[in-house]
């Protein structure tokens, strides 16, 4: 009769050890799945910096910022420029103020509204008398 205890306490041990390792698998494959899905996200939001920071680049040294903006596919919608693709949307808002500087903002949100980048730059602009 000892010997049959001895055999269901191993089995019980056993059952134990293997829902234990289970238990352990689902837990990692989530962290991994989660770790995949970050990043997914952070190489979306670099990218959509870097493009971001191309077409600021592209606007501060444009003599003719509105031909540029045309020529990068953004549209004129109200009193700013919007460009929609991939599931992002950047955004071009300018504002001239009286000493010569016209202040302009990139702004590129994601498919949610979700803001990913902000670039805000100013360019000098000789004012006329």
């Amino acid at each position: 009769m000892k010997s049959r205890n001895h055999s269901n306490a191993l089995l019980v041990e056993l059952l134990i050890v293997i829902a234990f390792f289970m238990l352990s698998a689902t837990v990692l494959l989530q962290v991994f799945a989660k770790a995949r899905t970050l990043s997914a996200q952070a190489e979306v939001t670099a990218q959509a910096v870097a493009a971001a920071q191309s077409r600021a680049d592209a606007l501060y040294a444009s003599e003719d910022p509105k031909t540029v903006l045309q020529q990068m596919g953004f549209a004129l919608e109200g009193n700013e420029w919007v460009l929609r693709e991939d599931g992002s949307t950047t955004v071009v808002t300018e504002e001239e103020a009286g000493d010569g500087f016209v202040h302009r903002t990139l702004t590129v949100a994601d498919g949610a509204g979700k803001t990913l980048v902000t670039l805000p730059f100013s360019r000098w602009r000789e004012v006329e008398p």
